[in-house]
């Protein structure tokens, strides 16, 4: 009877050893991403695939640097959900909320994403029935176009009341001259003006599948392969033109505001997103100091460059070092933000600091110190399943091929 027990319990032992080595070999089958593009030309990326509740991104490949007119990226982006080819903006709204979903977007320099959240059983009722006839159908009447311009003005009244927004369209309005430095939101004087015709050239223009990529979480990618699949006899068009790298220019803007603190970014070339210093460039970004990965944590006690500034003077101030890549090139600053009076202190001591960085480099403990805290804003990257989505995207439209985070560290 006791040896009975005791084999009864080896062999539980031995079936929980073999089914939980299973479940983490499913577990990491299930994380790690897989891409595959099809013969219509759409990339479809998944990564994640075992997450509660899905998320898919149906990602463009153009942006506000392809604007032929100021604020048309903007003016898609608004009337994004309105009439197509198979719905009106009443029947879009009605099939999200009937089916339990969410819809947004988002509009870049470089790409324009439609995200959708919900449940993974209705994921190919969401991509056939509202996501695809919303990117692929759009229709340009021109009374939404004119009746959108509302929204628009909404839109950008609330962007600008935060100061990094504006801070930031400033730093590529200052680093580049061509079209990348061109506005994210539609300036005034473009407000009304944008046509039907030209909506609708754009939209022929760039939104076409080769152009495109299918990303999605907690979903698995033979679902979405499948979903993708429909599209074949959809016309494809053209790929996206190659375009001239922006180049990297010295210059200034001011905005002014009234505030009691002084916003400024000193800026820097910066590293394209395939290029291989990208890795060196965050890791120097979080030895000179970033916003911290803890929760509630302002990052002060972080990096060389707060140090710098807190022992040359007396001021309230912050500064937060950023790292911006892109598809053919990168934007690599400071941002600083002080009181008036302290402001000009603040900011030379920064500038000094930045240039002896440049010419005597950093410590070993500081490099191996900003290795961890960017290993850890990876590692919790992850567990946030929009950012995962919209990092596997980006990554699959601009280089064609997708990182783990355990080959980035």
């Amino acid at each position: 009877m006791y040896r009975g027990i005791i084999l009864k319990q080896q062999l539980k032992t031995c079936a929980n050893k073999w089914f939980a080595s299973q479940a983490a070999a499913a577990v990491q089958e299930s994380s790690s991403p897989k891409l595959s593009e099809l013969k219509n030309g759409l990339k479809v990326v998944t990564a994640n695939q075992g997450a509660y509740g899905a998320r898919i991104t149906l990602l463009v490949k153009t942006g506000s640097k392809d604007d032929a007119a100021p604020g048309l990226t903007h003016c898609i982006q608004a009337t994004s959900g309105l009439t197509n080819n198979k719905n009106t903006a009443f029947l879009t709204t009605q099939l999200l909320s009937a089916l339990g979903a969410e819809m947004e977007v988002i509009a870049g320099r470089e790409n324009i994403m439609y995200t959708v959240g919900c449940n993974p059983n209705v994921v190919k009722d969401i991509l056939v029935d509202v996501l695809y006839p919303v990117v692929l159908g759009a229709k340009f009447p021109w009374w939404e176009v004119r009746d959108v311009v509302s929204l628009m003005k909404y839109q950008k009244a609330i962007a600008e009341t935060d100061p990094c927004y504006l801070l930031m369209e400033s730093a590529h309005k200052a680093s580049f001259s061509n079209s990348f430095g061109s506005p994210l939101l539609c300036p005034d004087y473009m407000m009304g003006q944008h046509t039907t015709e030209m909506l609708v050239s754009r939209h022929n223009s760039t939104f076409n599948l080769k152009n495109m990529v299918l990303a999605g979480t907690g979903i698995s990618q033979d679902v979405l392969i499948d979903a993708g699949l429909g599209l074949e006899n959809l016309s494809t068009g053209k790929e996206a033109e190659q375009t001239t790298a922006p180049k990297f220019v010295s210059s200034e803007v001011h905005v002014e505001k009234p505030s009691d603190l002084v916003h400024a970014a000193l800026t820097f070339p910066g590293a394209s997103l395939n290029n291989k210093n990208a890795v060196a460039l965050s890791v120097l970004q979080h030895a000179m100091g970033s916003i911290s990965s803890i929760k509630r944590s302002s990052g002060m006690n972080h990096g060389v460059v707060n140090a710098a500034v807190e022992s040359a003077t007396n001021a309230v101030f912050n500064t937060s070092t950023f790292s911006l890549n892109y598809a053919d090139t990168g934007l690599f600053g400071v941002h600083v933000v002080a009181q008036k009076n302290d402001f000009a202190k603040v900011m030379e001591t920064t500038a000094a600091q930045c240039s002896k960085i440049a010419s005597s480099g950093l410590s070993d403990t500081a490099i191996e110190a900003a290795k961890q805290r960017l290993k850890a804003k990876i590692c919790m990257s992850t567990e946030n399943s929009s950012q995962t989505v919209e990092d596997i995207a980006v990554q699959a439209a601009t280089i064609g091929t997708v990182a783990t985070p355990s080959k980035i560290m």
